[in-house]
């Protein structure tokens, strides 16, 4: 569901949004099936005075991927799923990007790559969803606020609002380091040295 208060959010915005999302052909991207767009008239208050007035319901529908989010499936390094499922969830993750980045004519840059945004389908494809942050972008520096989730923001967004393909590729970073060691190993990561941190992913790719 897109939300009103969403600002500028208008039709011609609803359509760029649906025509941007339907040329999206990936096996690591979610598939959008169509769209939902309703009016209903129904009372409203305007400045303290009851009116009818018109309520506007916009929803984008994809299709739906059995197995739900990565950040479901994330576990320790020795536990849940096995080596060669995470490494092909690693693969796919990065050929979508791949795609979205220099598949297309215009790239899309995700700007919200975390496992809560990967879907996974019955036999464990992931494909990238959620694009509400994504955008076709010209400019490099965001002039509407910070958008994004912290831990998966890289340092020069936070700082300075600059956004570039970089951004998701240091989300994509984190992301492979939950996949390979949990979701506790950003923190678990400043209690070794990178050396030691970097032998224990060799001897445990070595498994898949």
């Amino acid at each position: 569901m897109l939300r009103d208060k969403d600002p500028g959010l208008d039709d011609t915005r609803f359509e760029d949004e649906f025509h941007k999302l339907r040329i999206l052909t990936h096996p690591n991207i979610v598939r959008l099936i169509g769209y939902c767009y309703e009016t209903h008239r129904e009372y409203i208050e305007h400045e303290g005075v009851p009116v009818l007035g018109e309520k506007i319901y916009r929803a984008l529908c994809f299709e739906y991927l059995h197995n739900g989010s990565l950040q479901n499936h994330l576990s320790d390094e020795w536990h849940g799923i096995d080596w060669h499922t995470r490494y092909n969830i690693i693969k796919g993750t990065c050929e979508g990007l791949k795609y979205l980045h220099i598949g297309l004519k215009n790239p899309i840059y995700h700007l919200d790559l975390k496992p809560g945004n990967i879907l996974l389908d019955r036999n464990m494809v992931p494909k990238l969803a959620d694009f509400g942050l994504s955008k076709i972008l010209e400019q490099t520096r965001s002039t509407d606020g910070i958008h994004g989730t912290l831990g998966y923001m890289p340092p020069e967004y936070v700082g300075n609002n600059i956004r570039s393909t970089k951004f998701d590729i240091f989300s994509l970073g984190v992301v492979i380091l939950e996949i390979i060691a949990g979701p506790t190993a950003r923190t678990r990561i400043g209690d070794i040295s990178p050396k030691e941190f970097t032998g224990q992913v060799r001897n445990l790719c070595f498994l898949i």
